[in-house]
């Protein structure tokens, strides 16, 4: 009987260590999150602030630009915009696929010159 009660309490152990990523039942996007498109990297943002909402920055350039995120279940969205890529500025729409990955659509508009393009992304907790 105690090899039985020890089985149980071993097994929920390994249940709530393999779910260290989430908080309430929420996804977590704190923390830095590489996105990549086809395999070639293009950010590494680190989010900070709550579950629900915080800002971003570029890692490779915390002084410039910063962002916003909202996240609702497994949905996130967020804005990014910065001035040493001519005011490029980023949205991603995507959602959680797992604890430390993301797919989604990032939409990139730069106002000199005049373009915008649209990526399907998926992201990866660092």
């Amino acid at each position: 009987m105690k090899a039985i009660k020890f089985s149980a309490l071993a097994l929920l152990v390994l249940l709530l260590a393999g779910s260290g990523c989430r908080e309430k039942g929420q996804f977590n996007i704190r923390g830095e999150w590489s996105f990549a498109s086809a395999s070639e990297e293009l950010y590494i943002f680190h989010f900070d602030g709550s579950l629900e909402e915080g800002t971003l920055f570029e890692v490779d350039y915390p002084d410039d630009g910063a962002g916003e995120y909202s996240v609702a279940g497994a949905q996130i969205e967020f804005d990014f915009a910065s001035n040493l890529m001519g005011g490029k500025s980023c949205h991603f729409s995507g959602s959680f696929t797992a604890d430390d990955r993301l797919a989604g659509t990032m939409e990139l508009v730069a106002p000199y010159p005049p373009f915008q393009w649209t990526l399907e992304v998926e992201g990866r907790r660092l």
